[in-house]
């Protein structure tokens, strides 16, 4: 069941019990509120209360999940700059009177500036650890900071909370929140002083402590553009010992979902990116009740000699009981097929479908049972092993030979088996997204034009086949502002495209990662990159040059998605001997060919070039033997393509 209550007056709201055992309630704070900075102060803030279930005694949420939406608004421009943005719980009331101003989640808007007024995103924070606070009356403020002219440019905001009743993988014995504070770097002493350390005494039944900070950089001082631009270590002390060790940077901004923006959003900076949420940091270790601990928090030695750097810090303390099960999987996430905007890079897809599971019981996993597909349709079966220790999580790649028939448009996922038993909680074995678009359909020979600019070394491209496995490379650019057309022949199946900007980066300007057009990376110069079909020479796919670190594009051929899959014919060609050395024969013994019908036997290398093309026609034989000799070592695919019927297979000739 579903049940949602949207924000209004204190005075309006209902102080009934909502939530039974294994309801899911929505609660929306903020509604389609305009947000601006204010000039003259530097941030603003934007307060709501709302009515969270009043539990009965012993309940708890299992889940809580906060999403934020933003959009530009329809009258003015999206903000220009890279702001800080937090969202606190304030003050609580009814059962609960008292103030807290405790911030729960920190985000950085884009660059918008150029955005369209369809641009829109979404993003979400798991806020699991901190459910003993949403309960009853409780204040929720968005805090905007920045200075930029308001007068014409803002942004949208939703901010909804969306909680599941039901028993906590481990039960939470203490929450403290521990400090937020603003700290300078570049003095050691000054930092030390901000950050103090704290003390405590573990609550009863305390088995595990986790420290939990949101910790971000900001500022460009000399000698090192510290903090925003400079990687440093942090040091997490227990009890006067240095127990975790860690660098405070993110390093993936060119794989930013949102993008392009008008600004330097490209950068990798001190753990956050323009237009992303930051992640909370987790160091976890072994505890028991009645201890006594100090935790000190400290960052690698560093002096400035000039400018302004500093580090936004705040600091969590969970105590955690054990483990209330000792055999639980749950899926936490459906990466792909799925219209999550954080997942918009890799979506839509046609091949492999990615899951992420968690390990939420004290037994190690070691197999999984796993159905999945489109929702209401012939669900497919995979047998996961590996193995996932107490709390750990993975990605798992599901095979791609699934019945992508739309009966509804959700995919769902959910585990049937826990190392070969029923799962302890079923209740979290199962989840459904929304699916996205399909993929485009291509005809079977695909052009890639590219022109590389100033600096081709930093450029490679790919094709994959349903199940990952690459048919194609080109990573051999080395000639400035060059036109390369390169046309590759395809079977009816499902295929990947991904162009990578992660090479060896121009000496002149060494940035990688930065797409094939920057505006702030002149030296790097301008390339196009277009895919187009083979047959008619109209363009399939046009690619924006501004797109950081890499594009991926899915793409069927012979099929769309909307009917069964066909199922790709890769592995069906029988190819004798494999690996080879003076020759193979192609074994067409087991096709259901029409004899009277001409085939296309053809030999390619990994380049896509046509190395062999020999015609079948007229009582051909059911063996044809194919000599090696003046080929070069390395991988081919052979193909027989008889009408819309074709098959292939890889040879490694050495």
């Amino acid at each position: 069941m579903i049940k949602q209550a949207l924000i209004v007056m204190l005075a309006c709201l209902s102080t009934s019990s909502w939530a039974a055992t294994g309801d899911t309630t929505v609660i929306r704070t903020h509604n389609d509120v305009l947000i601006q900075t204010n000039p003259a102060v530097g941030n603003t803030k934007y307060y709501a209360w709302a009515q969270f279930p009043k539990l009965e005694p012993g309940k708890t949420y299992r889940s809580v999940r906060m999403e934020l939406d933003m959009r530009c608004p329809s009258n003015l421009s999206c903000g220009e700059w890279d702001y800080l943005n937090h969202i606190f719980i304030g003050r609580r009331s009814g059962d609960y009177n008292d103030t807290l101003n405790w911030e729960i989640a920190r985000f950085i808007t884009p660059y918008g500036l150029q955005f369209d007024k369809k641009w829109g995103h979404t993003w979400n924070w798991d806020l699991s650890d901190l459910e003993s606070l949403f309960r009853d009356s409780v204040e929720i403020y968005y805090m905007h900071t920045g200075y930029e002219a308001k007068n014409d440019r803002g942004w949208i905001i939703n901010v909804r909370f969306i909680l599941e009743e039901g028993p906590q993988e481990r039960p939470i014995t203490n929450l403290s929140y521990m400090y937020r504070v603003n700290a300078p770097y570049g003095n050691d002493s000054l930092f030390a002083a901000r950050t103090p350390e704290r003390s405590w005494v573990t609550a009863e039944n305390t088995s595990t402590t986790r420290i939990k900070i949101i910790q971000t950089g900001h500022g460009m001082d000399k000698p090192s553009n510290c903090a925003e631009f400079c990687p440093r270590q942090r040091f997490l002390y227990i009890d006067s010992t240095c127990q975790d060790t860690s660098w405070v940077w993110r390093d993936d901004c060119g794989a930013n979902p949102v993008f392009p923006q008008a600004g330097t959003w490209i950068y990798d900076r001190a753990a956050w990116c323009p237009g992303q949420s930051v992640e909370p940091y987790h160091f976890e270790f072994a505890d028991s009740e009645g201890s006594e601990h100090r935790f000190d928090l400290g960052m690698e030695s560093y002096t400035k000699t000039s400018g302004s750097s500093n580090y936004q810090i705040a600091v969590y303390r969970v105590e955690y009981d054990d483990y209330i099960h000792a055999h639980d999987a749950k899926i936490t996430d459906i990466l792909s097929p799925s219209s999550d905007p954080q997942y918009s890079r890799f979506n839509p897809i046609c091949g492999e479908p990615q899951i992420r599971v968690k390990n939420s019981g004290s037994d190690s996993i070691f197999a999984l049972d796993i159905e999945y597909g489109i929702d209401g349709g012939t669900l497919s079966k995979h047998y996961w092993a590996g193995r996932l220790g107490a709390g750990e999580e993975a990605t798992i790649q599901l095979p791609y030979s699934m019945d992508w028939t739309r009966t509804s448009d959700e995919f769902v996922a959910r585990i049937t088996k826990l190392n070969g038993k029923a799962d302890e909680d079923p209740s979290n074995n199962q989840r459904k997204v929304t699916l996205p678009p399909q993929t485009p359909t291509y005809t079977d020979r695909v052009v890639v034009l590219f022109r590389t600019n100033n600096a081709p070394m930093e450029n490679f491209y790919e094709f994959l086949d349903a199940a990952g496995h690459v048919i194609y490379r080109r990573d051999d650019f080395t000639a400035k502002n060059t036109i390369h057309r390169d046309t590759f022949q395809f079977y009816n199946g499902c295929f990947t495209f991904r162009f990578e900007d992660s090479g060896t980066p121009n000496p002149d300007y060494p940035l990688n990662e930065d797409g094939l057009s920057w505006w702030a990376n002149s030296t790097d110069g301008s390339g196009i990159l277009q895919l187009r079909d083979a047959w008619s020479g109209g363009v399939l796919k046009v690619f924006n040059g501004d797109f950081g670190t890499n594009l991926i594009q899915h793409f069927t051929v012979g099929y769309t998605l909307n009917n069964i899959d066909p199922k790709p014919k890769s592995g069906a060609l029988k190819v004798i001997p494999n690996p080879s050395h003076d020759g193979f024969g192609v074994d067409l013994s087991d096709l259901s060919l029409n004899p009277s019908s001409p085939a296309d036997l053809q030999l390619i290398n990994l380049q896509g070039q046509l190395v062999l093309a020999r015609r079948l026609q007229g009582g051909y034989s059911q063996l044809q033997w194919i000599s090696t000799q003046g080929l070069e070592p390395g991988v081919y695919v052979v193909k027989l393509r008889q009408n819309d019927d074709l098959y292939s297979q890889k040879i490694v000739v050495y």
